[in-house]
């Protein structure tokens, strides 16, 4: 899309072809940049070497544990818009075989006591060299709604064994809970993490008694936004109204982002703002700075099933059918993961066998979905078997010859055994609502019996549609540069369709990337993003509806023939002539769904 702004140049286009009239909604708040304090004002309560997520999260004296006495806990609450808060830490020199056990105490008041669906915990994670998750993730969560208030509740995860691959873990206080669904806080105080029974705790500031400072958050905060690094409001320049983003070079990246609405495969994205490079302090060296729009899964990804009934009780020596029946798939998902598995630990002997593996969906009934699913193809161990994805474990999942176990079809079967979570797995697609059926034979041999605590079984996880890379900063249209004209404001703007197949949350973005710049600032403002053909109308507000509201802002942007588009004007600008005309009511009189 190109605003045409010349009187001249619409005219001579209107008379070769007609305008496409556009329906337009608008799906980013406070792009003026006016109304904070926000949700990212400094706290000066934030707790030292702990790194915060979420609005609502700080060190709070209002309750302690330890130290004995008067002290500080770590307190995080909900808000409407988001579904988790809390903090996180990690552990450095975590190495494979390591027995490593996290815990935290948790605590909610009877004053202000947790309710909705809030629940809060303790999540733990091991993390590769890069910083990467080493799956399962762990996670406990024994305060909500129902946990007596004013009682220090333990969380605690482990003993656990390092996997393969592990080079340091994260700790993490998590609230989480459904949107507009809480009240009250909970606290977390005396996190630790052990290993190798050693008492020393390798957690820092685990009694979170140190207050530190987050460059995360911004001086004066900027509602419906979120910052972090080098970055505040200002009333320094204004494109609309009286207030803008000042982004510094401070750090290596600086910015603010909104999430805004979830768009599916076809829908038109344009992103819009303005930039101003102060001559008083211009960019320099190799800094850039522009609009970014992120892709992220459209939803909190919904909790597995599973069912693990094979254990050390179950009989060795014969194949044993395990199931899980139409299960529901959750709105928004568009693939199933299912997976065989066999959780383990340190007091887990044996070894387990899978075999034909089944998977249907209710739009195909009796339709194995799977591919290799006796596991005949590939050879296994670390080249993995085909269409399959091994994880975890001591001893990886292999495909195995019928010499060892008499396979129930075919040569061969897949194999786990180990004293951690092991298991196969492969995705195929699926659609809100229907129902998905999965099963798989297990066996046990006696001269290996599964033993101990261990238990297996099969499980179904579930996965969003395709997520789209980013539209990062550095393209033409989206970026300044150092050098870039001074003290004017400059057009930015992201013009994009999703893609086939693609469902994602979409996020925008205002940063800047210092590259190698000693000094330099910009400002951004009139930040707009309307999604063209996704509501047949103009919807100013986001809402799914064009009512008295829409119409309201309408008036406040009316320009007539040939006037400059005010700030969130595009939205009411159907036929992309850059002002708001006659023509423009024509197309959105008609288009009222009601009074609200």
């Amino acid at each position: 899309m190109n605003t045409r702004t010349a009187v001249a140049s619409l005219m001579a286009v209107a008379l070769l072809t007609p305008l496409a009239l556009l329906a337009r909604q608008n799906i980013l708040k406070n792009g003026s940049m006016e109304y904070g304090e926000g949700p990212s004002a400094l706290d000066p309560q934030v707790a030292a070497n702990w790194t915060e997520f979420g609005i609502n999260v700080e060190r709070s004296p209002t309750v302690n544990l330890v130290p004995p006495g008067p002290g500080h806990a770590l307190k995080a609450f909900g808000d409407a818009t988001s579904n988790a808060a809390g903090a996180t830490q990690e552990i450095q020199n975590i190495t494979p075989g390591m027995s490593v056990t996290a815990s935290v105490q948790l605590y909610t008041p009877n004053f202000d006591k947790l309710r909705g669906s809030g629940q809060a915990g303790l999540v733990f994670t091991f993390l590769n060299q890069f910083g990467g998750t080493i799956q399962p993730v762990y996670a406990v969560y024994p305060l909500d709604a129902s946990s007596p208030a004013d009682t220090w509740i333990p969380a605690v995860i482990g003993p656990l064994t390092a996997p393969p691959g592990t080079a340091k873990a994260r700790i993490i206080c998590r609230l989480q809970w459904n949107v507009g669904d809480i009240g009250g806080a909970a606290y977390w105080d005396d996190a630790q993490v052990l290993v190798n029974n050693n008492p020393n705790n390798l957690v820092t500031n685990g009694d979170f008694e140190t207050m530190g400072h987050s460059q995360g958050q911004s001086p004066v905060g900027i509602d419906d936004w979120i910052g972090f690094n080098d970055q505040e409001k200002s009333n320094d320049v204004a494109k609309d109204g009286l207030a803008s983003l000042k982004v510094g070079t401070r750090e290596a990246y600086s910015g603010l982002f909104q999430n805004m609405k979830a768009l599916q495969a076809g829908e038109h994205l344009y992103l819009k703002g303005f930039v101003w490079n102060p001559a008083s302090d211009p960019l320099t060296g190799s800094a850039a700075a522009g609009l970014k729009l992120e892709f992220a899964p459209n939803a909190e990804v919904p909790p597995p099933v599973e069912t693990l009934p094979f254990d050390a009780n179950s009989p060795a020596d014969t194949w044993t059918v395990v199931e899980l029946s139409n299960v529901v798939v959750p709105a928004g998902v568009t693939t199933a993961r299912v997976v065989c598995i066999l959780v383990a630990d340190a007091q887990t002997t044996g070894t387990v066998y899978f075999d034909a593996a089944y998977a249907e969906h209710s739009d195909a009934p009796g339709v194995n979905q799977l591919l290799n699913w006796s596991f005949e193809d590939g050879p296994g161990g670390a080249n993995g078997i085909d269409y399959w994805t091994e994880f975890g474990g001591d001893v990886a999942t292999t495909r195995l010859s019928c010499f060892a176990v008499p396979p129930l079809h075919g040569d061969c079967t897949a194999r786990s055994s180990g004293t951690a979570v092991t298991g196969i797995y492969q995705e195929f697609p699926v659609t809100e609502n229907q129902t998905v059926t999965f099963r798989a034979y297990l066996y046990t041999p006696s001269s290996d019996r599964l033993g101990g605590t261990g238990k297996a079984g099969v499980k179904i996880e579930w996965r969003f549609g395709n997520v789209p890379p980013w539209v990062d900063i550095g393209g033409p249209n989206n970026t300044i540069f150092a050098g870039a004209p001074t003290n004017q404001w400059l057009p930015l703007y992201i013009d994009y369709t999703m893609p086939p197949g693609s469902s994602a949350m979409t996020r925008f973005v205002c940063i800047v990337a210092k590259g190698t710049a000693l000094t330099g600032k910009v400002y951004f403002d009139a930040c707009e993003a309307v999604v063209l053909n996704r509501f047949d109308g103009s919807d100013y507000d986001g809402d799914d509806d064009q009512d008295l509201y829409d119409a309201a802002q309408f008036q406040l942007r009316y320009t007539g023939a040939g006037g400059a588009l005010p700030w969130n004007g595009m939205v009411f600008d159907s036929d992309d002539d850059g002002d708001i005309d006659p023509g423009d009511f024509a197309f959105f009189a008609p288009r009222m769904t009601g009074p609200q």
